[in-house]
């Protein structure tokens, strides 16, 4: 045997010597972690996640208040977490104990439907609706929208539609007050019979569909919507054809067959019927729900 076999025989014999102890000792700190697991929340919202303790070391992410995570430990003012499966790092600041964060709020739906979505605005996705008087664990609340948890989902809505106690007598007062406001909204947009449709147009000598939608709600019921129809069918809360009331906006496909995308837009004034500024008559026109209008009905919106 020469010199080199001897020398890695004899490497091999004192590693596997040393194996066992420091195995050992590898899994009772092993052990000892894991029964002394430590989780804390973040108290800030679009709290970087880094890979390192320092603002020098890429995201992997950003944490939202109220986010349970994984305590490992501290380096100069960052804590070491885990969270979802990966181990980074947080400023220290927006990391406390469970204990000191406590300050979830009960409070309750307001409205008939509040659509909860899967992020702090009407452009991220609906997850669910919930209906009036259901309770809702409120985590925390900025720029009007509540992060809330109702049974097992966790997901935003809009903050004005929650109430410290459920709705009783009030109930009817708030009906009538809404039912007044969407009269008068009707009867404003009526007083618009006849303007021109020009695309483009947002009053107050001719509009175009979404215009006529944003000229009115802005002016009679100081609700200011978004500009086009896409995304004015992605504010308020959604409610089927067959509950609609006055003052609803209807929005439908009149692109060719209807495949679901919003390309038209008006205001529901009772009777089967909807007021809009229409490009085929050119001008803002009443219209029935027929056959035609029907078939391109992709979904309603409440506002008021």
């Amino acid at each position: 045997m020469d010199f080199t076999s001897k020398n890695i025989i004899t490497t091999a014999a004192v590693t596997a010597a040393l194996l066992p102890t420091s195995s050992f000792l590898m899994q009772e700190s092993q052990v000892a972690y894991a029964d002394s697991v430590e989780y804390r929340v973040i108290t800030g919202d679009d709290v970087n996640f880094r890979k390192g303790p320092s603002t020098d070391y890429a995201s992997l992410g950003k944490l939202n208040k109220g986010y349970k995570v994984e305590y490992i430990s501290e380096t100069n003012s960052w804590s070491k977490v885990k969270y979802n499966g990966q181990t980074g790092y947080v400023y220290s600041k927006y990391v406390a104990q469970t204990s000191t964060t406590s300050n979830t709020q009960v409070k309750y739906v307001n409205c008939t439907s509040l659509n909860v979505r899967s992020g702090p605005g009407t452009s991220y996705s609906i997850i669910k609706s919930i209906s009036t008087n259901t309770k809702v664990e409120v985590i925390s609340t900025n720029n009007g929208w509540s992060k809330i948890k109702e049974g097992s989902t966790t997901g935003y809505v809009s903050a004005k539609y929650l109430s410290d106690s459920q709705t009783s007598s009030s109930t009817s007062s708030n009906t009538t007050s809404t039912s007044t406001s969407a009269s008068k909204l009707v009867s404003y947009a009526k007083s618009l019979l006849g303007k021109p449709y020009v695309w483009g147009a947002q009053g107050p000598s001719s509009f175009d569909c979404s215009g006529f939608t944003y000229y009115v709600f802005k002016n009679c019921a100081n609700i200011t919507l978004p500009r086009t129809s896409v995304d004015q069918s992605t504010y308020g809360i959604t409610v089927s054809k067959s509950n609609l009331k006055v003052g609803d906006l209807v929005f439908f496909d009149t692109d060719g067959a209807n495949d679901g995308n919003v390309s038209h837009v008006g205001i529901y004034i009772g009777s089967n019927q909807f007021i809009h500024s229409s490009s085929t008559k050119g001008k803002v026109v009443i219209s029935d729900f027929t056959n035609y209008y029907n078939n391109a009905f992709v979904r309603a919106k409440r506002v008021l």
